[in-house]
């Protein structure tokens, strides 16, 4: 058996967020049939839900086929540019695809009583294999109001679904049950004092019941499916953040609100789902319109260690790029490979936001005015759903991405949707999550090291990976790689003019070859040993030519840094060419070919001419 993910981000006009994720396993050496598990994260628009349905059913043979429905939908938050899409599916006929769908979302609110919403549960109330399991949450620290003419929703509980682990007014954790495939989340606790008064909220389940819980394997009665399949596990699905509650690395749900003077459409954004997906080492965030405010905590749990080796590949930018989300400190500690954008063409806010471009950019907040300094920081690749204004014949259509964006589809005639698809599969799944350049650089520290009889201390390496993914050009690069490595290995008195030789040869004459003897030649003229000198060496020259190479030469760089770096440093040639192999050896075993996700889109700008394009991200 071999499992799969694809995680497609749907274009929207205008304004509007959904996102399909599907896990496949092929059924082959398994003992048992192929089977899938979908959700669909968020639904747009009423308007959007003829162009989602007809997504859907190309996007997935089993759907169009009639073979499988959808597993699970999920309403981040309420506002109707996400929710409107999903009661108008809900309501579709002549259709089975959401027939037996489990619903996740916030829960009660307060205001219970605003059309959009009752619309929506009436939506689900129709269909009578539909399981809203989230009902008996209340979604805000305030008395749920039920008078209305909706009264299917009852406080207290519900027949098949589990008593909650923490009721209002008391009560313990209560551990999920076991699954062979999917390891189940520590139970949450409550979060210190009150949240609710007992008396006004009796028997509702607590804001935070979601946090913690995988929802893609999950059944009715919000407790985890029996293992699907034996083997590797599967892609989950789970949930981070619900009505301001966060998870943290405590087992528990932290709450974070911008205070009682929070504007009510920023209170409303700030109560989004979050979810991760997680496939093998692969890493997917996804996180509704939440805020800066939660996304600090959020990034604290995903990244605890504050890593390389802990980085989420792939983040969605929460609020369609705006500038409320997304912050400098956010795309720091996530260190994502590359950043989703869902923003509509023609969306009436202009997403995605200048600060947020110009963060991803590489810079500190909004982007500079032309004509802009280089950046200081790596610029984060990201995508877009739709361009901005569609253009004519004489002008382009307009993106709101930056140089090192891709906005996907063609608005002028013929129309070309801007979808676009991530797949990831078993093999890349479990490759080294620290990626092929990081891998490259450390595995040449370390080979450089033993060649030369240097111990390399415990956070040298992952502090010279950290360099290598936090900086921007390909001067910043040498410089920031060369200082951390001659400091690290104490020999800290020799970096500026260590630095200084290789910038100045890298303007000059280019790449590795020239690169690295300057750097041995300066770092030992002024005063460093041989061994951390080549060491040095190996990881200036490397980064030199890292920063412009192809993905396929990255396993030779490493060799040839490493053979030249050991000669210059006194090790004989049989045994620097050894040291060398070992290099790309330990490269190729840690992140061979292949990358470690897709992305696929239609690109109106391609250099070959428009069409479909895939680019691999390694």
């Amino acid at each position: 058996m071999t499992w799969s993910l694809e995680i497609h981000h749907i274009d929207l006009a205008g304004s509007g967020d959904s996102t399909l994720i599907v896990a496949r396993d092929d059924g082959v050496g398994g003992g048992h049939a192929a089977q899938i598990r979908t959700v669909l994260i968020d639904g747009g628009r009423v308007g959007h839900a003829t162009r989602i349905d007809a997504y859907l059913t190309a996007a997935v043979p089993e759907f169009a086929a009639g073979t499988d429905d959808l597993d699970v939908m999920v309403v981040t938050h309420y506002d109707v540019d996400h929710m409107g899409g999903v009661r108008a599916l809900l309501a579709r006929r002549n259709t089975q695809l959401y027939d037996n769908v489990l619903i996740f979302d916030q829960g009660e609110p307060a205001n219970a009583d605003e059309d959009p919403y009752l619309l929506y549960v009436q939506a689900i109330a129709r269909g009578a294999g539909r399981t809203r399991v989230t009902r008996n949450v209340a979604s805000d620290p305030t008395p749920v109001h039920k008078q209305r003419a909706a009264q299917w929703l009852f406080a207290g509980p519900v027949p098949g679904v589990r008593t909650p682990p923490v009721m209002f007014g008391g009560g313990v954790p209560v551990p999920l049950g076991g699954n062979a495939a999917i390891a189940p989340p520590p139970a949450l606790v409550a979060p210190g004092g009150a949240v609710i008064a007992p008396f006004n909220l009796a028997n509702w389940w607590h804001p935070y019941w979601l946090v913690g819980r995988e929802i893609l394997w999950t059944d009715a009665a919000g407790e985890p499916l029996n293992s699907p399949t034996p083997g590797a596990p599967p892609p989950t699905v789970t949930c981070l953040a619900a009505n301001r509650f966060v998870r943290n690395g405590a087992a528990t749900a932290t709450y974070r609100s911008g205070g009682m003077l929070t504007p009510p459409e920023q209170a409303k954004n700030e109560k989004s789902l979050a979810f991760e997906v997680r496939f093998g080492n692969f890493r997917y965030y996804i996180g509704g319109d939440i805020e800066s405010m939660q996304e600090q905590n959020v990034s604290a749990y995903l990244n605890a260690a504050d890593s390389v080796a802990q980085r989420v590949h792939i983040v969605k930018a929460s609020h369609h790029g705006a500038n409320t989300a997304t912050s400098r400190a956010f795309v720091d500690r996530m260190r994502p490979e590359v950043v989703m954008i869902s923003c509509g063409t023609r969306n009436q806010y202009s997403h995605p936001a200048d600060r947020t471009v110009g963060i991803l950019e590489g810079y500190a907040g909004a982007t500079p005015a032309p004509p802009a300094p280089a950046p200081p920081g790596r610029a984060v690749p990201s995508y877009l759903t739709g361009y901005q204004l569609p253009g004519t014949l004489l002008v382009p259509p307009q993106s709101r991405g930056g140089p090192t964006s891709h906005t996907a589809g063609r608005p002028t005639a013929p129309i070309v949707r801007g979808n676009l698809r991530v797949d990831v599969s078993q093999v890349q799944a479990d490759r080294d999550a620290r990626g092929l350049w990081a891998v490259t650089l450390a595995e040449t520290i370390v080979a450089t090291a033993n060649a030369t009889g240097l111990a390399v201390p415990a956070p040298l390496v992952p502090n010279a990976i950290h360099r290598l993914v936090a900086t921007g050009p390909r001067a910043a690069l040498v410089t920031t790689v060369i200082t951390g490595v001659l400091g690290g290995l104490g020999a800290a008195g020799a970096a500026a003019p260590a630095v200084a030789a290789g910038i100045a040869v890298a303007t000059l004459a280019g790449g590795m070859a020239a690169v690295l003897p300057a750097v041995y030649a300066a770092a030992t003229g002024a005063g460093a040993a041989a061994a951390p000198a080549a060491v040095a060496a190996a990881a200036g020259g490397l980064v030199c030519d890292l920063a412009l190479a192809a993905a396929a030469m990255a396993p030779a760089l490493a060799q040839t840094a490493t053979q030249a770096a050991a000669a210059l440093a006194g090790v004989a040639g049989g045994p620097a060419a050894a040291a060398g192999a070992a290099a790309n050896a330990a490269v190729v075993a840690a992140a061979p070919g292949g990358g470690r996700f897709t992305v696929t889109f239609y690109d109106r700008n391609a250099m070959g001419g428009p069409g479909q394009r895939v680019i691999t991200h390694h």
